[in-house]
């Protein structure tokens, strides 16, 4: 049994300590609705490669390629957010050499579950100051843009 002193020591505590918080106002009490998207064109990732800066912008839901610092123009399969594919593990964007001339990079979007994930993988090719948007789409597994892609890969957007 508990000695009775401690139990009235006990009342007290939680007594002062109810009364030592702070009251919230009616603001203070409302919980936050953030929106799910940017409801302006935002910037979701950019790299540089081939001496190019590049940078992915999400609009309205579409993901558009920037080459240098001309208007966003280029408008991608993948749905936004969209994002380059990372080397394995690390933090820069994976650049493809297929030959002496040509580079190529990935973009990865329409999301799923996860961070960074998403079904659709597309390529950008670079060669001689200029960015194609490959023909070639990779769509129906999951990628994630921290995990890279092999050669063979990249090698399938410059056909």
């Amino acid at each position: 049994m508990a000695h009775p002193l401690s139990v009235v020591n006990l009342a007290l505590l939680a007594v002062l300590l109810v009364a030592c918080e702070p009251k919230k106002s009616a603001e203070q009490q409302q919980t936050l609705v953030l929106p799910e998207r940017l409801d302006a064109p935002h910037v979701t990732d950019q790299m540089t490669a081939a001496g190019m800066a590049l940078a992915l912008w999400d609009d309205a839901g579409g993901c558009k390629l920037q080459v240098g610092k001309a208007a966003p123009s280029i408008w991608l399969k993948p749905m936004a957010p969209c994002y380059f594919i990372k080397s394995p593990g690390g933090e820069v964007g994976q650049v493809y050499r297929h030959d002496k001339t040509t580079s190529v990079v990935a973009v990865l979007g329409t999301p799923v579950k996860g961070r960074r994930c998403g079904q659709e993988v597309q390529g950008l090719v670079l060669k001689s100051n200029t960015v194609t948007p490959s023909a070639y789409v990779m769509q129906g597994s999951v990628h994630c843009a921290e995990q890279g892609l092999h050669n063979f890969q990249y090698d399938l957007f410059t056909r």
